[in-house]
């Protein structure tokens, strides 16, 4: 009976994992440590993509979702790129340039401001309805400036030839005075979601990183264009908790009986 519970345990226990790009680094290499309740550096400049100098904190004045990649990547940063503007357009309750913006952050020193115009063009036609263009902005910059965005975030990365990097891969949510207020992990994001991360962003109130059960309970139904209830798994689940319950509360009451003999 004891075999039987570890065994349960077993499976209904799950390692912490980073979603990330990994070639030549370890997990040690790349690593996402939340930093929630932070502030980003107030000295980090970058320079966007029509070639301004900009202070990071300066402008952000509302909600920002960051997403930290870079621009030559043919991995995972341009599935993650698709996957915000995606979603970008189906949020319905925050009206972007007003309520919320976005930046995607560079953390190659050797990506461009034209690289990143050129980038920019693409993933707001793929938002699919009409965005504006102030409200996604796409940052180049130096290494001592990226690296301190990216320590402030706890976003560990590692180059690993000249156009390839390994990396954690997330959307890093800030309110309007810099707060770190969320993490959103992997490359494809729920509208609820985001919408969530957003509002916290806007009280400036710091959120609970809750993707994994998101994900768990929910799957997205293409027929009906959208997010539907994984009964079954939801069930299962429950009814394996029910199971591994009953199993311990019999072996701990067995042994009573047997120390009471």
């Amino acid at each position: 009976m004891g075999k039987s519970i570890v065994l349960l345990l077993a499976l209904l226990s799950t390692a912490s994992t980073v979603f990330g790009h990994e070639t030549t680094a370890s997990r040690a290499d790349v690593a996402l440590e939340e930093k929630l309740g932070q502030y980003i550096p107030a000295d980090a400049a970058f320079v966007d993509e029509n070639g301004r100098r900009v202070m990071l904190k300066n402008i952000i004045d509302k909600p920002t979702i960051i997403a930290p990649v870079y621009f030559g990547c043919m991995h995972e940063c341009p599935i993650l790129l698709s996957g915000l503007a995606q979603v970008l357009g189906k949020i319905e309750l925050a009206k972007p340039g007003t309520d919320y913006q976005v930046i995607a952050l560079s953390f190659d020193e050797n990506d461009t401001p034209a690289i990143a115009r050129d980038k920019k063009v693409n993933y707001i036609k793929a938002v699919g309805r009409p965005f504006p263009e102030d409200a996604w902005k796409f940052l180049t910059g130096d290494n001592a400036n990226i690296r301190k965005f990216t320590d402030s975030i706890g976003f560990t990365f590692q180059r690993d030839s000249e156009h390839d990097f390994s990396h954690p891969i997330t959307l890093v949510v800030i309110a309007r005075d810099g707060k770190i207020v969320r993490y959103i992990e992997g490359i494809s994001f729920l509208p609820f979601e985001v919408t969530m991360a957003l509002t916290e962003a806007a009280e400036g109130r710091v959120g609970s990183t809750t993707r994994k059960v998101l994900m768990y309970c929910f799957s997205y139904d293409p027929l009906k264009k959208s997010y539907v209830l994984n009964i079954l798994k939801v069930t299962a689940t429950a009814m394996i908790l029910f199971v591994g319950s009953f199993l311990a509360w019999l072996l701990i009451t067995s042994k009573k009986s047997r120390g009471a003999a």
